[in-house]
């Protein structure tokens, strides 16, 4: 599998609120949601603070990125000020870990296959 990237044309933003009676612990307090084309194609979840993102994957047509609380400001603001903007998926050859790869940010002029 190639490297698969998306230029993102909007996005929503969820926050929650810290969930203290009910049984499940929320890791990821916010989500950012990315559309290109009208259609969602990646999640961008970052972790509250103290508790460890998961590990990336790819499934289904989307891109999961997860991330530690303190790069949040950082992709909103590559969001907002930066044009183009795309997240991309690129997979890993490990035997260990078939679905390994990586997720990630750029902006610039295009460089790899694009699914829009």
């Amino acid at each position: 599998m190639e490297m698969i990237s998306f230029k993102i044309d909007s996005y929503t933003i969820h926050v929650y609120a810290k969930d203290m009676k009910g049984g499940r612990t929320r890791w990821g307090d916010k989500v950012i949601y990315l559309y290109s084309g009208g259609r969602n194609v990646a999640q961008a979840v970052f972790s509250q603070e103290g508790f460890k993102a998961p590990e990336p994957y790819f499934s289904g047509g989307k891109i999961y990125f997860f991330a530690q609380a303190y790069q949040y400001p950082t992709v909103i603001d590559l969001l907002r000020n930066e044009k183009p903007v795309y997240i991309a998926w690129n997979p890993i050859s490990d035997p260990k870990e078939p679905q390994d790869g990586d997720a990630f940010f750029y902006a610039g002029e295009e460089s790899a296959r694009h699914e829009e």
